[in-house]
């Protein structure tokens, strides 16, 4: 799924219907007292304009019809790119947005099935005279008969570790055009002024020249506390470039 595509996804309507809606029906049953009709006449008026408000384009939660139930099927589907093959270990470009230019493709891209495995390849990193990690030389995406991965690193011709990969039952995965990208759950937080709600996800496609591009993102939406009233959005979003060296087959 493509950034653009899981984006649009993200601004439905019925969330935000059903919270402005909720609060309207509570303001109803204020009980009454001296000027109870009056401010009850007024807070509907408030809780009908802040739901037509809330209806044009807050963040809300996602629609389970535009991701797959089983993550499982949705590696299988013939829409996901074959990643397969022999890839730089670190970013060759930023093409869009701010990022670490030395993030390591094998701790971005997909999720480990072996969580210790995993972790037992990253402690094997090579570092700098700062302490900074050094990403391995090269990276091996090989495909499995279920849809995953087996990657292998390499610093020059010495292994340095592999994983298999598999999606965990937390994310939702789709494919499609190519792209295959994956959401986690919605996460909450809370500042002075309300309720704060974001989303974030990623998505891998191949390019003309067979490199891969890692495009990962997070969509925050701010609230008052009062009626969840939207106070603005804003979507971070950085595209890295690891370039394809050849064919797994070649290593």
């Amino acid at each position: 799924m493509t950034f653009e595509q899981t984006k649009g996804y993200l601004f439905s309507r019925q969330r935000n219907a059903d919270r402005a809606r909720v609060a309207a029906e509570a303001m109803r049953e204020t009980p009454g007292r001296a000027g109870g009709m009056t401010f009850r006449s007024m807070s509907l008026t408030i809780a009908s304009v802040l739901l037509c408000a809330m209806c044009c384009g807050c963040a809300s939660a996602p629609e389970p019809r535009d991701y797959a139930d089983d993550n499982s099927k949705a590696v299988l589907s013939p829409e996901c790119p074959d990643v397969s093959g022999v890839y730089e270990g670190r970013v060759r470009q930023i093409v869009e947005g701010y990022g670490p230019s030395v993030l390591p493709l094998a701790d971005e891209i997909f999720h480990a099935e072996n969580i210790e495995a995993a972790e037992a390849m990253r402690a094997g990193y090579r570092r700098d005279a700062n302490g900074r990690r050094i990403a391995p030389d090269t990276t091996v995406f090989q495909k499995n008969v279920d849809g995953n991965y087996t990657i292998t690193t390499y610093y020059g011709t010495s292994q340095l570790g592999n994983m298999t990969t598999r999606f965990n039952n937390l994310v939702k995965v789709s494919c499609e055009a190519g792209a295959i990208g994956w959401i986690a759950p919605e996460q909450s937080s809370r500042s002075e002024l309300g309720p704060n709600y974001s989303f974030s996800g990623r998505s891998v496609r191949l390019d003309s020249n067979g490199d891969i591009l890692l495009t990962t993102w997070t969509h925050m939406s701010y609230h008052m506390a009062l009626l969840w009233l939207p106070m603005g959005a804003g979507t971070d979003k950085t595209v890295y470039r690891y370039k394809r060296l050849h064919s797994s087959n070649d290593h």
